[in-house]
């Protein structure tokens, strides 16, 4: 059964007649770069923003073989190369007969879209199919988002045969071996529960423990049991989490930290020659992303890999097309990307700028809540009926996922959703709250709102809304002249009060949202008369570490500039591939720290 469902990985396509392909996954499949380590897990940043900061680090560690990589089929196995971890983890575990270690409990994390629930998939299906993992004899997997309808008690005996019907008669034989079976649980950032491992009341409160098969208690004191060995002591656990859900595992006992780093060099070409039929399309569309810094540093994510490919594909497959009219900004992108999908499906719609707009203030609720799932009832509150997913619209942009429990929708990548609350900004024909919403979205300190205004200034461009236009109506023009002044006010804001570092931040950002509009005669209005960019400081704690895009964005910041009397760039851990992009403009630093 599990290597029938794990054999096929399943690809959208954004076609009216083939919404999904069909591929095996042995062919598709691309190596992740995963490796060891066990960082801080209280991440409060925007976890995209952060991953893309931080991504370059991580790589160059890991080329230079500081972090060490592990392979999908050592995750539960003695034989990791690095000889530190493997001090740090035997403590955890214990040796079986067989000479592989038992009762492992390892965490592998990742941002969204980066691979966990595929790399899931392979590990599985390496299993079936008797390459891996030949110790354990079971194994059962178990998403979060689904086991989010269970309110009430349940047994470990019945939470299996619910999903494995064929093992009711033989579960008590197979508890007596424990350390053959493996739980996986994929997702836990979507699990609406609460698992508290530094709870003390799970060991006095006889409610709360959960030591036996069919002892019948909350699904999170399940999931506790096993991970803490309480429940079928000998078990091993893999639990797949975004960051920033890892702090509910910070006082478990975890065996493997693990952290996917998505692709690292030549395995961002692969996935291109993978998805592509015809290699001199995929040449052609990997060409494109490589020359462009900003496309190329976000292929990182398998996620962002996809909508790349879909979205350019067509500009390399169609004869005599406009290679200028090719995106180069990550709005204008996903302005294309919303653009292929309208273009299948507008016409079955009676108001598509209605729809959208609406699909748009329920992803903006969901960025500002920090929500990714959406159940029927948030569909109908916006009043986006269910059945509406019939139509084939909203099938392309959200994915529903349905369970003998529930359904539920999501966006295909936490992006996607932050551009559709963007756009929605643009289709009302009051823009009257605009500037107030734009001004709160900015204070916000999480991060949550930084992608968000990054996409409604790119919006503002008309290169990036000529193509939505055509399916949902012209843009309101007092919408893009608000979103120009709001741009304009910032900057200059920004640029007198750049000695903190949530200034720099802040400055940073503007710079991100200027180079997003695209409009050259705001940019040159705004940084014309600037003399002083401070990004950096003698104390690396209060400097901005600026990667390949950033840098990208400050070189043209710095080329739309008179003359910078003073740039300080001290401790912003450039290095050679950030270094290179700001080259052609640092002429014109005056002076240069």
């Amino acid at each position: 059964m599990l290597l029938k469902q794990s054999e096929k990985l399943v690809v959208n396509t954004i076609l009216i007649k083939e919404k999904v392909k069909h591929f095996q996954l042995a062919d598709r499949y691309t190596e992740l770069t995963i490796i060891s380590d066990v960082r801080d897990r209280d991440l409060v940043e925007h976890e995209l923003l952060a991953r893309g900061r931080d991504h370059e680090e991580w790589r160059q560690k890991q080329l230079r073989g500081e972090l060490e990589k592990i392979r999908i089929d050592k995750l539960f196995h003695s034989s990791f190369s690095g000889g530190g971890l493997f001090s740090r983890m035997k403590k955890f575990y214990k040796r079986s007969g067989s000479g592989n270690f038992t009762g492992t409990s390892a965490v592998v994390s990742g941002v969204a879209g980066i691979g966990k629930t595929t790399m899931v998939q392979k590990i599985v299906h390496d299993w079936a199919t008797g390459k891996i993992y030949p110790h354990f004899h079971f194994v059962f997997i178990f998403k979060f988002r689904d086991l989010n309808s269970l309110n009430c008690r349940i047994t470990l005996n019945r939470l299996i045969v619910e999903q494995y019907p064929y093992l009711k008669d033989v579960l008590d034989e197979l508890w007596k071996h424990p350390e053959t079976l493996l739980f996986i649980f994929d997702g836990l950032d979507e699990f609406r529960g609460s698992i508290d491992f530094a709870d003390i009341r799970r060991h006095t409160e006889p409610q709360r423990k959960c030591t036996d098969p069919e002892f019948r208690c909350k699904l999170s004191d399940i999931v506790y049991s096993l991970i803490q060995k309480k429940l079928l002591p000998g078990c091993s656990v893999l639990v797949t989490s975004r960051p920033t859900a890892l702090q509910l595992l910070a006082k478990a006992q975890v065996s493997v930290w693990a952290e996917i780093l998505g692709f690292v060099g030549e395995e961002r070409r692969e996935y291109f020659h993978k998805f592509f039929e015809d290699q001199e399309v995929a040449a052609a569309v990997y060409s494109h992303v490589e020359e462009n810094e900003l496309l190329f540093t976000m292929c990182f994510n398998p996620s962002y890999c996809w909508i790349l490919a879909l979205s350019l594909g067509p500009f390399f497959t169609r004869k005599h097309s406009n290679k200028q009219r090719v995106p180069k900004t990550v709005t204008q992108l996903f302005s294309y990307y919303i653009y292929n999908i309208l273009s299948h499906h507008s016409v079955k719609m009676e108001s598509p700028r209605d729809v959208m707009l609406k699909i748009g203030e329920m992803a903006f609720a969901g960025v500002s809540q920090g929500n990714i799932v959406f159940s029927d009832e948030d569909l109908i509150q916006y009043d986006l009926q269910p059945s509406q997913f019939l139509s084939g619209f909203l099938m392309e942009l959200m994915e529903r996922e349905s369970s003998e429990h529930i359904v539920v929708y999501t966006f295909p990548h936490l992006t996607i959703q932050e551009f559709v609350a963007a756009l929605a900004q643009f289709l009302p024909q009051n823009a009257e709250n605009l500037r107030k919403l734009l001004n709160n979205a900015h204070k916000e300190k999480d991060g949550r709102f930084e992608i968000f205004l990054r996409f409604v200034a790119g919006l503002s461009s008309p290169r990036a809304a000529q193509p939505l236009e055509e399916f949902l109506g012209p843009f309101v023009q007092q919408t893009i002249c608000v979103v120009i002044n709001w741009l304009t006010e910032k900057f200059r804001t920004h640029t007198k009060f750049s000695q903190s570092t949530s200034g720099k931040r802040k400055l940073l950002n503007t710079l991100h949202y200027l180079f997003e509009s695209q409009n050259q005669a705001l940019a040159q209005q705004t940084l014309g008369s600037v003399q002083t960019l401070t990004f950096g400081d003698h104390s690396p704690d209060k400097a901005l570490r600026l990667t390949p895009i950033d840098c990208v964005v400050v070189s043209q910041a710095i080329g739309l500039c008179t003359t910078i009397k003073q740039m300080d760039l001290r401790s912003c851990y450039i290095q050679d591939e950030g270094l290179q992009r700001l080259v052609p403009a640092l002429h014109k630093c005056q002076e240069l720290q």
